[in-house]
């Protein structure tokens, strides 16, 4: 099978490619020059370099490759990027995502696509709304989400116009190694982690910890890719969750535990969003009906990988 991941150097398209390539599959990326980091993906996999905004490059690489399965991470993923950046947000990720919808409604076979979307499109959820299923009503309330919400629009658009076989994929909270610092659990993990190698003074700088978010392991979120290909039927929108809310104040606590200095927590109003949202669970009920998926991996030995990851990258100076 080949298959074409955007943003192939990302968080999930590294280990995504990792893993679709040890199951025998032709993998091939798409990325900007910049996001080029040695080690990360498979040796054999083809690397195409462009940029979603660019219509023209976007064909010419579909048309060269020509995939039966694309699954499209490349995005602007930071809500406070999003704030910042409104008008570069809308245009890689909505834009983007017209061009590669566009290329490949033009194959003879279009290939079968995964578009990666985002909780944040649910907007602000009251607990009496949660777990949340994909029946909701999409009310975005930052740009990123918005961004994301027209992304799962466009996928379905595209499906009844042209018969795209697009698959949505509406992602809550993944973590795991290699993660940015723009994720909360890796910044706290990467924090801890300085400040038991003596590297930083015992203090974690945080945002909003009155927050409850439903996480899951990368490794679990990869193989639903995987199998929402295999058995998911096209134009649906899948919920890709744990089911089960985890309140950011105790994941910060079990992070500090694995330290065996005393680390004080202080409130950075820089990590503050001008609105938060205080609930996001969802309901894995459809995914794992259809699919059979569930997650597997218990979430406090993911927090302990993700803290063994930055412990090791920081102490051994590789940054």
């Amino acid at each position: 099978m080949k298959i074409l991941i955007t943003g192939i150097y990302g968080f999930a398209g590294a280990h995504l490619a990792n893993y679709l390539s040890d199951q025998g599959n032709q993998i091939a990326g798409f990325c900007l020059e910049t996001d080029i980091e040695a080690g990360v993906i498979p040796d054999s996999a083809r690397i195409y370099i462009g940029d979603l905004r660019q219509k023209d490059r976007v064909a010419e690489v579909i048309a060269d490759y020509n995939p039966d399965r694309v699954v499209h991470l490349a995005a602007v993923s930071s809500v406070k990027f999003s704030f910042d950046n409104p008008a570069e947000t809308f245009a890689i990720n909505i834009t983007g995502t017209q061009n590669l919808l566009e290329a490949i409604a033009r194959q003879k076979k279009p290939a079968q696509t995964i578009l990666v979307s985002s909780s944040e499109i649910y907007g602000q959820l009251g607990p009496n709304d949660v777990p949340v299923s994909e029946t909701a009503l999409l009310a975005p309330v930052n740009p990123y989400g918005v961004s994301k919400a027209a992304v799962d629009l466009m996928g379905y658009q595209y499906f009844k116009s042209y018969g795209v076989p697009v698959y949505r994929i509406r992602a809550f909270s993944h973590i795991g190694p290699r993660q940015s610092t723009q994720a909360v659990i890796s910044d706290w993990a990467r924090q801890t982690a300085a400040i038991e190698l003596g590297m930083a003074s015992p203090e974690i700088k945080v945002g909003n910890l009155d927050v409850v978010r439903d996480y899951t392991d990368v490794q679990d979120v990869i193989k639903a890719y995987e199998l929402i290909f295999e058995k998911g039927r096209p134009g649906e929108a899948y919920n890709v969750c744990s089911g089960i809310g985890q309140k950011l104040d105790l994941l910060l606590q079990q992070i500090i535990g694995f330290s065996s200095k005393i680390i004080a927590i202080k409130t950075d109003p820089d990590r503050l969003r001008p609105v938060d949202i205080p609930i996001l669970i969802g309901s894995p009920r459809k995914i794992k009906s259809e699919t059979g998926w569930e997650p597997r991996i218990d979430i406090r030995d993911t927090l302990k990988k993700v803290y063994d990851y930055w412990h090791k990258r920081l102490s051994t100076n590789v940054y």
